[in-house]
């Protein structure tokens, strides 16, 4: 059997590696596409941290991922938190005596948290 594992990387985006077994078709060089694997394929997803072989300074493959751009460490555009410091807001509000999580991702508006 195949293997797909999507591990979710410090900055909230994902990344997949694909283990082929010998059941998968070969690759071809006539498909632009990846390589296809076998019909009995396992799916796995690995939140962060991912597991020591992954390597913790797994980089984020999209080129202008804002959570990288901003060094690591950002200011939430939406409730204010400042040092998250993974891909998503940490804060906790507590509203009329009730918990709401922020849970925004970093986007082209956050900033970078700096020291004043």
């Amino acid at each position: 059997m195949c293997t797909e594992t999507a591990y979710t990387l410090r900055c909230e985006h994902v990344i997949s590696r694909t283990l082929y077994c010998s059941e998968a078709p070969p690759p071809s060089r006539q498909m632009r596409k990846e390589r296809k694997t076998c019909d009995r394929v396992i799916r796995n997803a690995v939140p962060w941290p991912p597991p020591p072989q992954f390597g913790t300074q797994a980089a984020c493959p999209l080129a202008n991922c804002p959570f990288e751009q901003r060094g690591g460490y950002w200011n939430c555009c939406w409730c204010g938190k400042e040092w998250n410091e993974q891909g998503r807001c940490s804060c906790v509000m507590i509203i009329d005596r009730q918990e709401y999580r922020c849970g925004h991702i970093c986007c082209e508006t956050c900033e970078a948290a700096t020291e004043s």
